[in-house]
């Protein structure tokens, strides 16, 4: 493939067609190779369209296609940076004029923690009065070593009530040892904690009912909202639902390199937006191929994984840990 990919580069300039037949002719492989080869200098930004030219296409080079590549990268982080502080906004504000409301919603109680004491305080009461499904999530903020037995039983007591814990914390949490142990203990006691690379802010949401937000996103340490509304927990629990469907479960996360199937980087990705329920269009745009290179790839993850249609791929995927059942395309 480097071969053919450097002789197209170099002779871009005075190609007259990019059929892949000819190419293929010309630098003896084969018709699939030729069509991956171009595929790639596309995706490389090596090969640019240009309708006035005899082939439609022109070559690029190589430091301005890295500039370029480089400055969609900064527009693509850009714009994920503004939506987050947009999503931000829209719930600070929903929560500043949210007691101002009046009608099915003026039930909604909302309370100020600014102390540790009284965020703790009402940690404590919340856990001991889940009764269905507590979740939470932590983009970061690392809790002190000393806290984390204490997080462990007030945990497992809730566990053990038979109430669901669904935990989403920041992938890079979970590189801190002592935090990492706390994950797997949780784990095993019957909580459901998925890692993800980027999350919005902190929240846990109790109960369909109860939800708790930071007062400043940034800092954490400085108290919390703790809301009693079921209309705004219903909002939040959307923004929790997107990121719990596109995080890893930490089983998948430590059996990495262990003897289940393995994925390459465009593989995960391809599997996840599958079972996000993106088509093969969407998928194939977001990775800057064509949706014939896109079926090439996903024909190929299928002879490694031994099956032959996406179904049984997401089956096994679910079975090894790779996939959530709940939003794999085979459940």
């Amino acid at each position: 493939m480097e071969n053919v990919l450097q002789i197209l580069f170099r002779t871009a300039k005075g190609r007259t067609s990019w059929d892949p037949a000819t190419i293929a002719d010309e630098t003896g492989c084969n018709i699939l190779e030729a069509e991956e080869a171009v595929d790639r200098l596309k995706a490389l930004r090596l090969l640019a369209p240009a309708p006035g030219s005899d082939s439609g296409y022109t070559s690029v080079q190589p430091g301005t296609a890295l500039t370029r590549l480089l400055a969609l990268e900064n527009e693509l982080t850009e714009g994920w940076y503004r939506e987050r502080r947009k999503r931000q906004a829209a719930i600070e504000e929903l929560v500043n004029k949210f007691s101002l409301q009046t009608g099915a919603s003026n039930s909604a109680q909302i309370d100020v923690l600014t102390s540790p004491s009284e965020v703790n305080d009402f940690l404590e009461e919340s856990a001991a009065n889940a009764r269905d499904l507590e979740q939470a999530m932590h983009p970061g903020g690392v809790p002190p070593v000393e806290l984390i037995d204490e997080m462990l039983l007030r945990d497992a007591e809730v566990l053990e009530r038979g109430v669901r814990l669904q935990g989403l914390y920041a992938r890079h949490l979970a590189t801190i040892p002592y935090l990492m142990d706390y994950l797997v203990d949780v784990s095993h006691e019957g909580a459901d904690i998925r890692l993800a690379d980027a999350l919005p802010l902190r929240m846990i949401l109790i109960d369909s009912a109860t939800a708790f937000l930071p007062l400043d996103p940034q800092n954490s340490s400085a108290g919390a909202f703790a809301m009693r509304s079921p209309e705004v927990v219903r909002s939040l629990s959307v923004i929790f639902a997107f990121h719990w469907s596109v995080a890893v479960p930490l089983s998948a996360t430590r059996r990495e390199g262990a003897a289940g199937p393995a994925l390459t980087p465009e593989e995960q990705v391809i599997v996840r937006m599958m079972a996000m329920g993106a088509k093969d269009e969407a998928i194939a745009r977001h990775l800057g191929f064509s949706t014939r290179t896109l079926s090439r790839l996903i024909s190929r993850m299928l002879d490694r994984l031994g099956v032959e249609t996406r179904f049984q791929a997401a089956a096994k995927l679910t079975h090894a840990g790779v996939l959530d059942a709940s939003n794999s395309p085979a459940a």
